[in-house]
């Protein structure tokens, strides 16, 4: 049975009860306690929505995204076939057409595009991975759609009444569309057979690859400028009811997402709205600086805080990636596991009193900074 939420962004939101399922999973309750713009937080106090909110906002917009193409798919191959010289091409857009199953293959694809968020969401898969990748260069490099991949294949194992039902949803070809949901996080194509180009455009709904325009980044432009108390003219709805399926112009075999040249205005406004919010938080001096404090506490205390995996072996929060058991432990309360530790010394020490600093506001101080498109560049250092 489907369920009803009430969105801040969204307004009422119905699931199918697979999502919900997907939804209930530890894995994915985890998010709660995962902020959406990491150190923005100290610098806007009601920046404090976090991943769950956000991947249920894009999961809503994948669906509607999705509803609007096939919907536009269907009537533009009715007018194409009454013209004799366009019948051609509307039988090449009967390839692209979707199901309800791919609907909810993308729907569950924007669910759970997110659950590969480490502490403090880009804090953890990027600076601090950057800085372990400094300390150890031997260390590989990740993102966190790789984890999110193999969150999914833990989340099955791990849930079996989750396990059951995506199998009863999808019985003949369950593992073919786990398959899908992963490459349509990555908005993967290069591993797709010829006669699959057809559906190319499904790539692009959640993660796209070809422009970056995707329901992701408009469910956390919009949920991103509510919390900043920050205002945005692009209309994301508006685009997705304009959108619609072509073939490329660059590969005539692949389709791809378009939309009518009169949104051309509502996507200057996407750009207005991206710049805006890294120069004005993301990239605000203060963000940084926490950020940087944080990064430098993690990697201070990654030799020290250890967790146990599933054969009882020890895992540092830099290996944590290739372990899903432990990194569904990592979430922002890491910072207040590491502060609670009683009698330490050394690096650890130090990591708490760097978490502590951060909470008494005594934060590393801006040396400089440049205007460099597309990002703010901000320069700072030790007190």
């Amino acid at each position: 049975m489907s369920k009803i939420l009430n969105d801040a962004i969204h307004g009422t939101i119905e699931l199918d009860p697979l999502l919900i399922k997907i939804i209930d999973t530890p894995q994915f309750q985890r998010l709660r306690n995962i902020k959406q713009l990491g150190g923005c937080y100290f610098v806007y106090p009601s920046a404090s929505h976090n991943r769950f909110e956000h991947s249920i906002g894009t999961c809503f917009l994948a669906g509607q995204m999705a509803c609007q193409l096939q919907k536009r798919l269907d009537r533009d191959i009715e007018m194409l076939g009454k013209d004799k010289n366009t019948k051609k091409y509307a039988i090449k857009l009967k390839e692209a057409k979707m199901t309800e199953d791919d609907k909810l293959c993308i729907e569950i694809a924007g669910l759970c595009h997110d659950i590969g968020h480490g502490p403090y969401s880009h804090l953890f898969d990027v600076l601090f991975m950057k800085a372990m990748k400094e300390k150890d260069p031997q260390m590989k490099k990740w993102t966190h759609e790789y984890v999110s991949r193999k969150m999914i294949d833990y989340m099955m194992k791990k849930n079996t009444e989750l396990a059951t039902a995506f199998k009863d949803r999808f019985p003949k070809d369950w593992v073919k569309r786990k398959a899908f949901i992963k490459d349509l996080i990555d908005g993967e194509k290069t591993k797709r057979k010829t006669k699959d180009k057809a559906r190319s455009y499904m790539y692009e709904i959640v993660a796209n690859k070809r422009n970056a325009i995707d329901v992701d980044k408009m469910d956390y432009f919009a949920r991103d400028c509510h919390g900043l108390g920050m205002k945005s003219n692009f209309d994301h709805l508006r685009f997705i009811s304009q959108c619609r399926v072509m073939f490329s112009s660059d590969i005539p075999d692949e389709t791809t997402i378009a939309v009518r040249d009169k949104e051309e205005h509502n996507l200057y406004e996407l750009f207005h709205t991206r710049i805006g919010l890294f120069r004005r938080a993301y990239y605000h001096k203060v963000t940084k600086a926490v950020e940087l404090m944080f990064t430098d506490a993690l990697v201070k205390a990654n030799d020290h805080l250890l967790f146990k995996n599933k054969n009882g072996k020890k895992i540092k929060m830099s290996a944590a990636y290739e372990h899903p058991e432990v990194y569904e432990k990592l979430t922002d309360n890491v910072f207040d596991t590491i502060v609670r530790k009683e009698n330490q010394t050394g690096e650890m020490k130090k990591a708490q009193e760097l978490i502590n600093n951060v909470y008494k506001r005594k934060l590393y101080k801006l040396v400089d900074d440049t205007s460099a498109w597309p990002v703010k560049v901000v320069i700072i250092t030790n007190y």
